[in-house]
């Protein structure tokens, strides 16, 4: 090769070319002198380099080149890698730089101690060296870049194509966030994180890994965050985690764990919330929340449960929010939440329950908040939801059977604030008394079910805070006035800030079908003719019942003529009899039935 030409970075004789293999680096520099024997290449006593003597080599083309091996030291954070090669192949070409040693070792020596002060970012990487961050997400990387600043806290490696780590975060013992999530991971082996005392988050959700071995997380006694999530684990094996005595959240959901061992959760004491949702758990994982006695989140929807037994959530007394949906559970047990004595927030809608398991929510008095839409039931019925004084919201959505609301169905629940029936297809009918006694609701959504018409007694309309009925057959006229003064001067989409819940549209009658109640003047609801029919009927009413009053009276008034008139009509329609008594005569006979009947009665004839 000719001198002073440049040649691919790592060829030997290249200009400034760094070619980094483990932990010694080959530096090639292209010159024209020969080097003492005893001249050393000291470039950083802070990292603790140590360059061995340099010697010459001729490349047969009349160009010497001096090559000098670099040892780097455990305790040295910086590592000399390709991409470091790059930089200096583009820096160090020099070809007028001709005739002393120590200028080159002047140069070299400035920009490693210039890397080591600030790293060097790889090409679409961000490295921010005031917060100690670099984001190198969607960098097209294959492995782990190993010359950023080695006083990092935060490390962004998202969506790459990294197929191993090993121990490539040693460099960075300062880290507390790292992010390797959506790369080809195969496996966690043991050691990976061991140098990472100081870790707090580690994401490596999506990713392939297969199996967790037991010192896997070896070296992570602050971690408080783990993502598992979106891999390919179907068991999870004994006291894997028993490193992890700092950890709070857990996410195993996604995966493919139809086995938890009972020793499992060994270890996690500290752990606040489980995420083991869409998974192909068969049974709860009872024996295993043993060990997680400070559980408030637990997260089991999408697994194909069906049934929930009694004491499924032993000692869990301290969990706050338990989500079952999506299971397909049939029947959920008496006592199967015995224990739950903390609960507020129970999901378990998109079951195949044909009735509220009232039984069962018994045990859970504490509950707030409850959601059990997407179920098989066809009534609710009175008292559905007994002994949850303290319950503030309620979600029935979807529920494809649904179709009445009994009286009564809400009397327990006095503290109701928020109460969401949306979209169940068959529902028509709510008794009125349904929403009785409930003095606190401020938000009632009735949306996307079969309502034509609903009435003015069910609630305090005019009380409330939000109120949506859109997407509703209803039947636009007079019976709907007091909805229509209400979406007019309330404007509850305001109050919401999502969606116009005013755009109340009509279905009927045909004159009106697809226009906005709000919209509508108010002759269109047919007020006036519905009252002018009223009055009708309620005047002919009123003439008939005077009528027959003044009847009633002018009878009782001329009794005695109309007596006489018909009796004398009567009487010359008949026949005379041939004999007929005179006044006198019964007269006499009447008098001498009194004098009999007052005769007094001898004692003898008793």
């Amino acid at each position: 090769m000719p001198c002073g030409k440049q040649s691919n970075c790592g060829e030997r004789g290249a200009i400034g070319c760094v070619r980094c293999l483990d932990y010694r680096s080959i530096i090639g520099f292209e010159a024209n002198f020969e080097p003492s024997s005893s001249e050393k290449l000291c470039i950083s006593t802070s990292c603790n380099r140590i360059f061995q003597k340099p010697t010459v080599v001729s490349n047969g083309s009349g160009c010497n080149t001096i090559s000098t091996t670099i040892q780097i030291s455990v305790e040295c954070k910086l590592f000399i890698t390709g991409n470091l090669g790059e930089i200096l192949c583009g820096v160090m070409v020099m070809k007028k730089l001709r005739g002393s040693s120590r200028i080159l070792v002047l140069l070299f020596y400035f920009i490693c101690f210039w890397s080591r002060a600030i790293g060097l970012c790889p090409i679409r990487c961000e490295c921010n060296d005031e917060i100690l961050r670099v984001t190198c997400d969607n960098a097209n990387l294959d492995v782990v870049p190993i010359t950023l600043n080695p006083e990092l806290r935060e490390l962004r490696l998202s969506n790459n194509h990294i197929k191993g780590i090993r121990t490539a975060f040693s460099v960075y013992r300062n880290l507390e966030i790292l992010d390797v999530s959506h790369n080809q991971l195969p496996t966690l082996d043991k050691g990976n994180f061991v140098d990472l005392k100081n870790l707090k988050i580690l994401l490596v959700n999506s990713n392939m890994i297969s199996v967790l071995q037991n010192d896997t997380f070896k070296g992570l006694n602050t971690l408080q965050l783990l993502h598992l999530n979106e891999n390919y684990l179907q068991e999870i094996l004994p006291k894997v985690f028993i490193q992890l005595e700092s950890l709070e959240l857990l996410d195993l959901s996604q995966n493919r764990i139809h086995s938890i061992d009972p020793e499992a959760f060994f270890g996690l004491k500290n752990l606040k919330t489980l995420l083991l949702r869409d998974n192909k758990l068969t049974i709860i994982p009872s024996t295993p929340f043993q060990y997680v006695l400070k559980l408030y989140k637990l997260d089991l929807g999408l697994n194909p449960f069906e049934s929930i037994p009694e004491n499924s959530f032993p000692n869990l007394n301290q969990l706050s929010e338990l989500s079952m949906d999506g299971c397909g559970i049939k029947v959920i047990h008496d006592g199967a939440l015995k224990w739950l004595s903390s609960l507020h927030i129970l999901r378990i809608h998109d079951n195949e329950l044909y009735d509220i398991p009232k039984k069962a929510l018994y045990d859970v008095t504490h509950l707030e908040e409850l959601h059990v839409g997407q179920n098989k039931f066809e009534t609710l019925k009175a008292r559905a939801f007994q002994r949850l004084k303290f319950l503030h919201t309620i979600e029935i959505n979807g529920c494809p059977n649904l179709s009445e609301i009994e009286k009564g169905a809400f009397s327990d629940n006095t503290n109701l604030k928020v109460i969401t029936i949306n979209h169940n297809r068959e529902l028509k009918h709510i008794q009125i008394g349904a929403f009785d006694n409930l003095p606190n609701i401020q938000r009632v959504s009735f949306r996307g079910n079969a309502f034509e018409n609903l009435q003015y007694g069910l609630l305090p309309w005019d009380e409330l805070q939000f109120l949506d009925v859109r997407d509703n057959p209803l039947v636009c006229n007079c019976s709907l006035l007091w909805l229509w003064k209400l979406l007019v001067t309330k404007n509850f989409s305001s109050i919401e800030g999502q969606a116009d819940t005013t755009q109340v549209i009509c279905v009927n009658p045909p004159g009106l079908k697809d226009r906005v109640l709000a919209n509508l003047p108010h002759d269109d609801l047919d007020c006036y003719s519905l009252e002018g029919r009223r009055q009708v009927i309620i005047i002919a009413v009123s003439v008939s019942a005077l009528a027959a009053l003044i009847f009633v009276v002018l009878g009782i008034k001329y009794r005695d003529k109309l007596a006489g008139l018909l009796k004398t009509k009567w009487g010359r329609g008949r026949k005379e009899p041939q004999y007929q008594k005179t006044s006198a005569e019964e007269e006499s006979t009447i008098l001498q039935a009194a004098q009999q009947s007052l005769k007094m009665t001898p004692v003898t004839e008793l």
